[in-house]
């Protein structure tokens, strides 16, 4: 699929999946050890542009698009956490790939913790940068969210919410933040709007549905998690007013067996495209 004005910055490749499914990715760089990306809600992969950039010069870097999403196919699929963590398995398995390190960003965390919580065997490492699956929701937060969606309010449903969720994610002005808005705006102008919609609220509803903070003591692989200071989007500031960013990671800490944590200053939720050097030096360290 092509989309007129979405340029990607390295080559498109596709992959057809065991369940029939097409991906998009990139796939830049050799080595011994690969990185696999996954992105967030309703987004695409050259958010990880910054990434593949710098460390294809001695890594491995495969960024996908999850089904759905970007110029990967399109379908009625159920879009749960579930669903996008098995074609991301079938997908590394298709391509053959050893030696991974995933990194996943917002719902990719959550897609990435539930990775590593059912086959660990298959990577070496979890990166979770500004992850969803950390923050607790209980029945009540799932209740009031779930209205919220019902009057329309959530978030990347249409071109006014992307705006207003891609503006709230960057902690400052950047060319990116641009970028990534219009980029995701085309994106939506040339698929169904229906579906798209369909996507946004079964994406939503699963990360509420199928919570792994739960389960963050079976995590087995070392765990590097990565926050920008300035994140407006986690933990919710509607529902969570008291919690922050220091005590969501502290219960992290408390509960993962290896992990590290960092959080970057000067950076929102996008912190791995505003801290870009930062974030590159984090992947590149080895988990102690």
């Amino acid at each position: 699929m092509i989309v007129e004005n979405v340029i990607y910055p390295f080559a498109i490749k596709y992959q057809s999946l065991p369940n029939n499914i097409n991906l998009a990715y990139m796939d830049e760089g050799e080595g011994q050890e690969t990185f696999v990306f996954i992105h967030g809600l309703a987004n695409y992969a050259p958010v990880w542009k910054y990434q593949i950039q710098e460390l294809k010069k001695t890594h491995r870097c495969i960024a996908l698009d999850l089904p759905g999403n970007g110029l990967s196919a399109q379908g009625d699929y159920p879009y749960s956490v579930f669903f996008y963590a098995e074609c991301v398995k079938l997908f590394c398995e298709s391509l053959g790939l050893k030696n991974i390190t995933l990194v996943g960003h917002s719902m990719g965390g959550q897609i990435a913790i539930m990775l590593g919580l059912r086959y660990s065997s298959l990577f070496n490492r979890l990166v979770l940068i500004a992850p969803a699956g950390i923050e607790y929701f209980s029945s009540l937060d799932k209740l009031m969210l779930q209205n919220m969606m019902n009057f329309g309010e959530y978030f990347y449903s249409d071109e006014f919410h992307i705006k207003q969720a891609i503006g709230e994610s960057f902690f400052g002005k950047s060319a990116d933040k641009t970028n990534v808005i219009n980029d995701l705006v085309r994106l939506l102008a040339s698929v169904d709007s229906g579906k798209w919609r369909t996507m946004v609220l079964a994406s939503i509803n699963s990360m509420l549905n199928e919570q792994v903070s739960g389960f963050l003591s079976e995590i087995a692989l070392p765990t590097t998690i990565i926050f920008g200071e300035n994140d407006a989007m986690i933990p919710n500031k509607l529902l969570h007013p008291g919690q922050t960013i220091p005590s969501m990671l502290k219960h992290a800490e408390a509960l993962i067996p290896n992990v590290q944590t960092h959080v970057i200053k000067y950076a929102g939720h996008f912190v791995h495209m505003e801290k870009a050097a930062e974030v590159n030096r984090l992947l590149l360290a080895q988990p102690k």
